[in-house]
């Protein structure tokens, strides 16, 4: 194993979201090192993340509760041992292998993440049962914040995504500009958050040499659905089932989609009922500290309750929107074909929500039926057509979806003129960048370490990645063959577009 870190340069690894065939664990380490004015080699190393990974039960550990990225070699006294932690935002494939850590004995360097996202991970500290001693230092930051760490120079810029405080961090180095997007859209119609800084990207055009981006939706054509069409949608479909009761379920984590159905209500002056289990209450309690009033907003316009009391909801006059994360529909709602109608806004998340509506003989509509309810907050191949445009030829580093997409991609990527990495990057993988030059240094074996509890203490058990398709998430989303097919037919259609135009 060679040991990079004693050469001069700029580094870069994933540690987790580079996976062969899944999309979760994220983190990534960026790792400067230059000559001081001793001409000694100091190193800067950073963390951007570090989430837990969503399948870990196919990694096939016995009493396993959790996975996470391995990042005990940059923690302690290690030669290169990270300086900070740089939270992109709050959900848990980006955040929540922190307790983890903590509870395994581990102390991590201070983290910089945004107001919404301390709140959150304070909330998961506490649930971890967690010492207050132990709990990182933490520092808010906002668009535009400039961080000196070590030798590296780090912004943060807003990016459009389904959280509050969600950011890309740019990384100034002697040796090349990273721009890190984290999870992003270009939208910038988003509601109470800040959309992506392309004002600040464009800026720097001349100056980001790579682009370490957030590839998960990459196999959808055009831009990524606005949130404003998601409202619009909302809107239309509430108005046209003419039904009194209103079914709308919202992931727990995406704060988006609960402001968009709640906006969506009080525009049609339907009365708005909270509905879940204690997880989506917490969210709802965490966007209400944050700051998002929905008394305030109704102005005594609707009637706001976040109870499942049949006495109170029995004042709403039948005519209400219920808005939560549940899986059956409630007695309490005296729910009937006659008087109900249901809108199911994810793909997977409220699968057995359908089964209970059918056997209620309710109508419903899905993602399926109408895609704008999706609230999706990647960017699809538009949006990185756009950024590409907007920037002077970097180079993009895939990140956060399976190696088999970007592999699947390459020939398309060449024929729009976008440049990628020459191989696509595996968890553990050391690459060297300089300016827009990306090689990989050193080829380490792609691990994880699984979860177990013992006593209130974590203990971690390595385990090699491997392929775990049709298993779990990936099965009902995306698979090698299906986004093959997309990129062949988008290529396809460019093609014959650039022949028309010739012609």
């Amino acid at each position: 194993m060679s040991e990079y870190w004693k050469k001069a340069g700029f580094y870069w690894q994933a540690l987790g979201g580079n996976n062969i065939d899944q999309i979760s664990g994220h983190c990534y380490q960026y790792t400067d090192i230059i000559y001081d004015e001793k001409k000694i080699l100091s190193p800067t190393t950073v963390i951007i993340d570090i989430g837990k990974f969503d399948n870990y039960q196919a990694l096939g550990v016995p009493l396993a509760s959790a996975a996470v990225p391995d990042i005990r070699n940059l923690l302690g006294r290690s030669k290169i041992a990270a300086k900070a932690i740089f939270l992109t935002h709050s959900h848990p494939d980006h955040l929540n292998a922190i307790p983890h850590y903590l509870k395994a004995g581990y102390k991590l360097p201070p983290l910089y993440g945004g107001k919404y996202t301390k709140m959150i991970l304070e909330d998961l500290l506490l649930q971890f049962a967690i010492n207050r001693e132990d709990w990182p230092e933490y520092h808010i930051i906002s668009d535009g914040d400039v961080i000196q760490i070590g030798s590296l120079k780090i912004e943060t810029v807003a990016a459009s995504h389904t959280c509050f405080d969600s950011f890309g961090f740019l990384l100034f180095s002697q040796h090349t500009t990273v721009y890190h997007t984290g999870d992003m859209k270009i939208d910038a119609s988003t509601y109470f958050r800040k959309p992506t800084n392309i004002k600040r990207i464009k800026s720097l055009s001349s100056q980001i040499n790579c682009v370490v981006a957030d590839f998960y939706a990459i196999d959808n054509e055009g831009f990524a659905i606005r949130e404003v069409d998601t409202f619009k949608k909302l809107v239309k479909i509430i108005k046209s089932c003419k039904k009194d009761k209103i079914f709308l379920p919202v992931y727990p984590t995406h704060p988006e989609m609960y402001i968009i159905a709640f906006l969506a209500a009080l525009k049609l002056k339907k009365n708005v009922v909270f509905f879940g289990n204690p997880d989506f209450y917490s969210y709802l309690k965490r966007i209400i500290d944050y700051g998002i009033s929905f008394t305030d907003m109704a102005q005594n316009r609707i009637k706001v309750i976040y109870t499942h009391n049949r006495d109170e909801i029995a004042t709403l006059d039948n005519n209400y929107v219920v808005i939560g994360t549940y899986n059956h529909v409630s007695l309490a709602f005296d729910a009937t074909p006659q008087n109900s109608f249901g809108i199911i806004t994810a793909k997977t998340f409220f699968n057995p929500l359908k089964g209970q509506f059918n056997a209620h003989n309710i109508k419903f509509v899905s993602v399926d039926n109408y895609p704008e309810l999706q609230g999706f907050g990647h960017g699809f191949l538009g949006d990185y057509e756009y950024l590409n445009s907007v920037l002077d030829c970097p180079t993009f580093i895939p990140t956060h979806c399976p190696v088999f997409v970007i592999n699947n991609f390459r020939e398309l990527a060449s024929f729009i003129k976008m440049h990628l990495i020459e191989q696509t990057p595996n968890n553990n993988e050391i690459y060297q960048i300089a300016e827009k030059n990306c090689s990989l240094v050193q080829k380490n074996a792609s691990l994880w370490l699984a979860v177990s509890y013992h006593s209130g203490y974590a203990y971690f058990t390595e385990v090699l990645q491997k392929p775990t398709s049709g298993e779990g998430f990936l099965k009902r989303t995306i698979s090698n063959k299906r986004c093959a097919n997309h990129f062949k037919m988008f290529l396809h259609k460019r093609k014959n577009a650039q022949i028309k135009d010739i012609s």
